[in-house]
């Protein structure tokens, strides 16, 4: 008689966790280097700003191409994944990134950074709906909530993009090798790792390519627009807050935007254990809650130690509404997982794609400060939203 542990199943059980293991380190490669890609650009904007003599305005209508990108590529990366899979789709987006990334190290004209970010910001939510619908899979081969772990390796890149990009600048290295350094390694680590994602989709057999979000999908959406909103005000504006705040140009204004990725990563890698514990809806109540406090207190002190402070209080309140959004779209009945997930990025992106550049021409005619209460404000409208999560029979 074979020891258990030489059994067919047994050796049948051990195959499986080694397969399941290797799609999830797989999936966590890509959203760790999708954050870090992101990332790196955003620590960066105010040597865009300095190198191209940009005011806030400039610098705002500039910004505006990269979310335009990615507000576009929304339909067509539903249909891409439902089309060729999401395991072709991811790496194709990751290594254009990659590309574009590095082109962007050597613009020489607002208008040349302006097309190139366009692109971008198109690959980058192209890979966001495809590696997103690859974490699903993986979510599903588990069969335990895995979503927001996945969200926290984005993060993790994304603050080692923002380190990073700290550190560049402290260094005066240019954007060109900075940018390059790491564009390089991504390109390699994509084309590895593509060999290891998930190759077949689940795919329900009532699934439609196009389709316009339903009652439930249109309330995850505005969730999501809110907390899109506040992240790409972060990425773009907390750095030059930071910088205004702490009076010295010298200073490392990556700072506070470090901090709020730091906690945005832990409270994503704890997040899957909190919304098992609290529930969904219960979880995003109190996210809405503690970026307006963080906001509070960032805008209403105006002390380097109460920015960073409240900037962390704001990144662990953005930490998992996105995993409990996306988790609860790909869950829907009738589309598949992609489409379900641009349905819901098409709505929720769109503060993406205006709440940065609009913060910039408040900015412009108010002060930067002032500019900010208006994320302070949706991050309340987050918890009115969720607390209507019961009726639509999504808690």
């Amino acid at each position: 008689m074979l020891p258990t542990g030489t059994t067919p199943l047994g050796a049948r059980a051990r195959t499986f966790n080694m397969t399941a293991r290797t799609h999830r380190i797989a999936v966590s490669v890509f959203f760790f280097l999708a954050g870090c890609l992101f990332s790196s650009w955003a620590s960066r904007i105010p040597t865009v700003k300095d190198r191209f003599h940009l005011n806030e305005a400039e610098l705002g209508a500039v910004l505006f191409m990269l979310p335009i990108g990615s507000f576009i590529a929304l339909p067509f990366a539903g249909w891409w994944v439902s089309k060729f899979g999401s395991r072709f789709t991811t790496t194709l987006a990751a290594l254009c990134m990659s590309v574009l990334l590095i082109t962007l190290g050597f613009c020489n004209t607002v208008a040349q950074i302006s097309v190139t970010l366009f692109a971008f910001g198109f690959f980058a939510d192209t890979m966001n709906i495809a590696a997103n619908t690859q974490a699903l899979d993986v979510q599903d081969i588990y069969q335990r909530p895995l979503m927001s772990s996945f969200h926290g390796l984005w993060s993790l890149g994304a603050m080692t993009g923002a380190v990073t990009g700290g550190w560049m600048m402290k260094i005066n290295a240019g954007m060109n090798a900075h940018f390059l350094g790491l564009g390089i390694p991504s390109i390699i680590l994509s084309i590895i790792f593509y060999f290891y994602l998930v190759n077949k989709d689940q795919v329900k057999t009532s699934a439609v390519i196009f389709a316009w979000p339903d009652k439930s999908l249109m309330l995850l959406g505005a969730i999501c627009f809110c907390c899109t909103l506040c992240e790409g005000a972060m990425a773009d504006w907390s750095s030059l807050y930071y910088r205004q705040v702490l009076q010295d140009a010298g200073g490392v204004s990556t700072t506070g935007y470090t901090a709020f990725t730091l906690t945005m990563a832990t409270g994503r890698l704890i997040g899957d254990r909190v919304i098992h514990w609290l529930g969904n809806r219960t979880v995003l109540i109190g996210d809405g809650l503690l970026i307006a406090g963080g906001l509070a207190l960032a805008l209403g002190v105006q002390n380097p130690v109460a920015v960073i402070a409240g900037f962390s209080m704001v990144g662990l309140g953005v930490a998992t509404v996105i995993p409990i959004v996306y988790t609860l779209a790909g869950s829907n009945k009738k589309m598949s997982p992609s489409v379900a997930l641009a349905a819901v990025s098409t709505v929720g992106f769109t503060g993406f794609l205006f709440g940065p550049p609009v913060i910039g021409f408040i900015a412009h005619e108010t002060g930067l400060r002032l500019a900010l209460v208006l994320v302070l404000v949706l991050a309340l409208v987050i918890v009115v939203l969720a607390g209507k999560m019961r009726i639509t029979g999504t808690s």
